[in-house]
């Protein structure tokens, strides 16, 4: 079958690559459609796995298998990784942490025609797919459960003030994310204009600086969380001085390891400000999100710039990369 296979130093091509087998208790699903990630495009993480096959937002049909209620034509979205829900790390509410979340995946990967879905992923996080959602929205499942599972332990409520850096689409889900659970107020701080535009959309209001004045303004007070979408170590330090009093200050996107970033951390300790990273999702977050665009609360698709065949998948990655795009889909059939 032929997949998307990094090699390395940012080169990607299509390759035919060995059909996975139907895993014992799991499923073999056929994808439809699969989301490129901004993990996807760090060289410095992909490259010690390479060569491998990338992608991580699989829509597909189920083939073979049965476990549950989903069988052979069913309709899912197939998360990559799954926690044990045992550990202490689960038990504390940080199942992405989990060893076994660590080591469960997907095989090849979702940018291929068709993945293996092992039992324990199969059993808790393979989601049947509602006949009115499409492909693409339904592709959005695991980077909006990131944003959902990274708002939840900033404590993004109804009535908060929330500010967001960078506006590519994570940035823009956590927008629409924080517009959905009720935030009084939301601003994006975005330079480029055309992005800005997209964060407008929501109703509420995206500035071109990141001067803490404008964003207090723009918001009507200090925000009670921020969310650094962007891996920028000048934005990342400046966003410490968006939160107000008792505010989150979370980061989304991370800098390759060993970057140095220069934090004036003494101009926020007075106001006791809360430095925090996210990284993935887990099963409550999935089906968090899949509730979300089911219902209409959030529109997936509309997050989608592109759609590329998975024959075009090295143009694909050039789109992702440009920065022209916002969210690249590759589609498979």
């Amino acid at each position: 079958m032929r997949a998307a296979v990094y090699h390395g130093a940012g080169r990607v091509s299509l390759d035919e690559v060995p059909e996975p087998a139907l895993p014992l208790g799991g499923l073999l699903v056929e994808v439809n459609a699969c989301g490129i990630c901004g993990s996807d495009l760090m060289n410095w993480y992909q490259d010690t796995k390479a060569p491998t096959v990338l992608g991580h937002e699989p829509v597909g049909l189920v083939l073979d298998g049965e476990v549950g209620q989903i069988g052979p034509g069913d309709r899912v979205y197939v998360h990559h990784h799954v926690p044990c829900l045992d550990c202490d790390l689960c038990r504390a509410g940080r199942d992405t942490l989990c060893a076994n979340f660590r080591s469960s995946r997907i095989e090849p990967g979702g940018l291929a025609e068709r993945i293996a879905v092992p039992d324990e992923i199969a059993r808790l996080d393979v989601l049947p797919i509602p006949d009115d959602l499409s492909d693409a929205a339904a592709s959005i499942i695991e980077p909006l459960g990131c944003v959902l599972r990274g708002q939840r332990l900033a404590g993004v409520r109804a009535g908060a003030r929330v500010a967001v850096v960078g506006c590519g689409s994570m940035g823009l889900l956590e927008i629409a994310a924080a517009v959905a659970a009720g935030a009084e107020a939301v601003v994006g701080v975005e330079p480029r204009a055309d992005r800005r535009q997209l964060a407008e959309r929501s109703g509420h209001s995206a500035l071109a600086t990141s001067d803490p004045d404008a964003v207090a303004e723009a918001l009507g007070g200090p925000a009670d969380a921020v969310f650094v979408c962007t891996s920028n170590a000048e934005a990342i330090a400046s966003a410490l001085h968006l939160a107000g009093p008792g505010g989150v200050v979370q980061l989304f996107a991370p800098p390759k390891p060993g970057t140095p970033i220069t934090l004036d951390l003494g101009a926020v300790w007075w106001r006791e400000v809360t430095i925090q990273s996210t990284y993935s999702a887990g099963p409550e977050d999935t089906r968090a999100a899949l509730a979300l665009l089911s219902r209409g609360r959030i529109d997936g698709e509309a997050l989608i710039s592109h759609r590329v065949p998975l024959e075009a998948v090295e143009e694909a990655f050039r789109l992702a990369r440009s920065g022209d795009a916002v969210k690249v889909l590759v589609q498979m059939t």
